[in-house]
């Protein structure tokens, strides 16, 4: 009889460990991708403001070359 409580025992508590450590890997994926995300986020932000800046800088040229001087 104790056996076959140690082996019930023993089992939970290997399910347990073995949910606990797959939640974990399920939790790094989701944060890896989340990650990656974010990056390309601000990849295309970064893209964006450049063109803007750009944009101004080409502005700025072409209102000094219309300008008599």
């Amino acid at each position: 009889m104790k056996k076959i409580i140690k082996l019930v025992i023993s089992t939970i508590l290997i399910k347990v460990f073995y949910d606990v450590f797959n939640e974990n890997k399920f939790v790094k994926e989701q944060i890896d991708k989340l990650k990656e995300e974010v990056t390309n986020l601000e990849m295309s932000d970064i893209d964006q403001k450049i063109k803007d800046f750009q944009n101004k800088i080409d502005g700025f040229k072409n209102k000094n070359q219309d300008s008599p001087e």
